[in-house]
């Protein structure tokens, strides 16, 4: 067992948003608690081309094989979850952002009124058709490590009216009816041995959108609503330690 001043070993794997967390932990130790980071993902289009195979992921040739090691410091071919404590799934083509849009417009309208019951199996057949978070299904379910999964987050403002054409009052969405929806999206996470981490509500703006302080630079003129800057993977990082923290409680913690 490791010792509670040992690192906790931990990767993020994702696509292109885990861009935001390099910034985040640029030239910064983590050390509350202390843990071993590596890094390991690529560019979004590749994840079609990475496969389960014996508990690993594995990708499907060597020119994606390639991509994913030039990311890893140690220039890991495959992600194997007994080689570590913990694993953040970082985006990973995970978007709640159509679900969360319906939600919030339907509550102000009491026509509209979906059940409980409802909308969470609406969120289980929409993380069920993400083939990312089948990956981190099947490492849960081995029990090796702590699968951790940060959804893509929400588009930027000003840059995309994704979704607004459908759902115009979404905009109108609180913080109260945010914290709903990502509850029961962590109910059924938890349901798959699978930790939840929300997108930070301070992060958030018209219901749901992420405030523009939070985009990449140049954002506007490229028209990159998607993508995030290292303010944003810093709120990221905050709540990914929290998570962390219980996997080195001393007994005298934890009692």
């Amino acid at each position: 067992m490791p010792l509670p001043s040992d690192p906790i070993r931990l990767c993020i794997f994702g696509d292109s948003h885990i861009a935001c967390l390099r910034h985040a932990v640029k030239g910064r130790a983590l050390t509350d608690p202390p843990v071993d980071l590596e890094f390991w993902g690529t560019v979004g289009h590749r994840f079609h081309k990475i496969s389960l195979q014996d508990g690993a992921l594995v990708p499907d040739d060597e020119t994606t094989a390639d991509r994913f090691a030039a990311v890893n410091l140690h220039g890991r071919r495959r992600l194997r979850p007994e080689e570590f404590e913990a694993i953040l799934f970082m985006g990973a083509r995970t978007r709640l952002n159509m679900l969360f849009a319906e939600f919030l417009h339907r509550a102000r309208h009491p026509d509209l009124f979906l059940s409980t019951g409802v909308r969470r199996e609406m969120i289980r057949a929409h993380l069920t058709d993400q083939r990312p978070y089948g990956f981190a299904r099947a490492f849960a379910a081995q029990g090796a490590a702590q699968i951790l999964f940060a959804p893509v987050s929400f588009p930027t403002e000003g840059i995309s009216t994704e979704y607004l054409d459908s759902f115009p009052d979404a905009v109108h969405g609180t913080a109260a009816d945010r914290a709903a929806i990502w509850a029961l999206v962590r109910e059924v996470m938890a349901e798959d041995g699978i930790t939840l981490l929300p997108q930070a509500d301070r992060s958030v703006t018209l219901g749901c959108f992420t405030a523009a302080a939070y985009a990449t630079r140049h954002a506007a003129t490229r028209g990159d609503s998607t993508h995030k800057n290292g303010a944003y993977g810093r709120l990221v990082l905050r709540g990914l330690m929290q998570a962390l923290a219980p996997l080195r409680k001393t007994d005298e913690q934890a009692a």
